[in-house]
């Protein structure tokens, strides 16, 4: 195939040799939907993997990426039987199926050695993405509804449940789980990343059968779509097998509203509370961490650096930061350590837990006097040697389920409308960062202060545990739920 080449209502885009992965890369674009494709073809990998991405950034913290992606594996246009998903499962010699609601996308892959499988799998997932029912009941179901605590008592109390509803109350009641969570987004309160595109349960029954479906309409579109290929399947028959599909839609303009994160002029603090029981104990229960808004995921210079300045810090319990914290005994270990990649922007983490509230101020002084002091002298250069094999180990080795670490490393910049072979090109990236480090020693020295102690982009985040929280939500809960009630005729109960 070659570029400009229209093939099966697909024009190739661009062929681009892979080879450290002995693969080639075939893009396309399908030219009366819109929809984007990379078929990462590997003649010697039986193994082969299919995707469909859309970007959907949250608009408010009900769920609806999250409820939506739950909701289509309920019964399509060919396939209306209540959970096609499960009875996939039941047939299928998969490897890998399932689906996943990022922060800012939500994507739905597969992966198989058996040829047939693999179409079968396909065609059940297109069907699902593109033609769901999204029946009313489907949506309450997965979502969220009214219910008796108690069926058999027509007088008991009114309740919330649902799917993804009762999913996130457990999300949510992980103390570790809302600290990770919370220390994240907050270095994002003006864009969708600030958002919780899982679903807050106080706020998953705000979203309604209508913003459900809008939502839907407006992002599972063709259009919208990335298609990820891989494996010894010709690309030809994947485009004869995708076209049918695809030529159904017309192209339409789809809006992602991903904005930058505007930087912060001075650090912030966060002080927020989490339940514990009444009668439990609180010492030694609370997370202390310190956050950074500190780089762009689409340059891959960038990202690589700082994921090898994250193992030179932290990397083992030698290392200069992490020896620091477990030696101050501010806190029982470390927590949240490291970068984190929400989206297009990607964050630097130093937390413990198993502290107290009044340690936030030593800890923070002691993160940052730490820093002060390994930017200040010339790194060991067999700890910079250790944090660059560390990373072309974690990166670089070939992995159990490989197509889905394609897919995986293709989503850290596609659906930002970056290029999916960036991370696909990982040992050319470390190469680079070597190479950049041979040249200059201080590289990550100069990485330490301009990235972290010269970033007012910073967030103070202390999580403590409160008796008193529960009691007083459950009220809130009760009361409101009891206003509810009075809504309702008997009938309607």
């Amino acid at each position: 195939m070659q570029p400009g080449q229209v093939r099966d209502g697909f024009r190739i885009t661009a062929v681009t040799p892979l080879p450290s992965l002995r693969a080639t890369a075939v893009r396309a674009e399908h030219v009366k939907s819109g929809a984007r494709l990379l078929h990462v073809f590997a003649p010697h990998d039986t193994e082969n993997g299919f995707a469909v991405t859309f970007p959907t950034p949250p608009p408010d913290d009900t769920g609806v990426p999250h409820i939506l992606e739950h909701a289509v594996l309920g019964g399509s246009r060919k396939f209306p039987v209540k959970e096609p998903f499960f009875e996939m499962v039941k047939m299928s010699m998969a490897t890998f199926i399932n689906a996943m609601t990022y922060q800012a996308f939500t994507t739905y892959p597969i992966a198989t050695n058996v040829k047939k499988d693999f179409f079968n799998l396909a065609t059940v997932y297109l069907d699902a993405v593109f033609h769901p029912e999204l029946k009313e009941d489907t949506f309450r179901r997965e979502g969220h509804h009214f219910a008796l605590e108690n069926n058999a008592d027509l007088q008991s109390s009114l309740t919330i449940t649902g799917i993804v509803y009762n999913e996130m109350k457990g999300v949510y009641s992980s103390p570790e789980s809302l600290a990770a969570d919370e220390a994240v987004r907050r270095l994002f309160p003006d864009t969708p990343l600030g958002r919780n595109s899982g679903g807050d349960p106080d706020h998953i029954p705000e979203l309604t059968y209508a913003d459900f479906l809008r939502f839907h309409q407006t992002y599972y579109h063709p259009g919208n779509a990335r298609f990820f290929l891989y494996g010894d399947i010709p690309t030809a028959e994947h485009l004869a097998f995708l076209d049918p599909v695809l030529r159904e839609f017309d192209r339409q303009p789809v809006s992602i509203q991903l904005p930058r994160q505007s930087r912060w002029p001075a650090p912030r603090r966060l002080e927020t509370e989490y339940p514990v029981g009444a009668a439990e104990d609180t010492g030694a229960k609370t997370f202390l961490t310190l956050n950074w808004l500190v780089g762009d995921a689409l340059d891959p210079a960038d990202y690589i650096a700082w994921h090898v300045l994250e193992r030179i810090l932290l990397g083992d319990d030698a290392a200069p930061l992490k020896k620091a914290l477990i030696d101050s005994q501010l806190g029982a270990d470390l927590f949240l350590a490291g970068t984190d990649n929400p989206g297009h922007e990607f964050t630097f983490h130093v937390g413990l837990k198993g502290s107290e509230p009044d340690r936030a101020g030593q800890f923070e002084k002691l993160v940052l006097d730490t820093l002060v002091h390994i930017a200040g002298a010339p790194l060991a250069p067999d700890r910079v040697a250790a944090a660059f094999q560390q990373l072309a180990y974690q990166t670089l080795e070939v992995k159990t389920l490989f197509p889905l670490h394609l897919l995986y490393a293709s989503n850290y910049t596609w659906p930002f409308d970056g290029d999916p072979l960036t991370y696909l090109r990982m040992r050319d990236h470390l190469a680079a960062c070597r190479q950049r480090y041979a040249a200059d020693p201080a590289l990550f020295n100069q990485l330490i202060r301009t990235g972290l102690l010269d970033n007012p982009h910073r967030l103070l985040a202390v999580f403590r545990p409160d008796r008193t929280v529960q009691a007083k939500r459950d009220a809130a809960f009760a009361e409101k739920m009891a206003t509810q009630r009075a809504r309702f005729s008997p009938e309607q109960i």
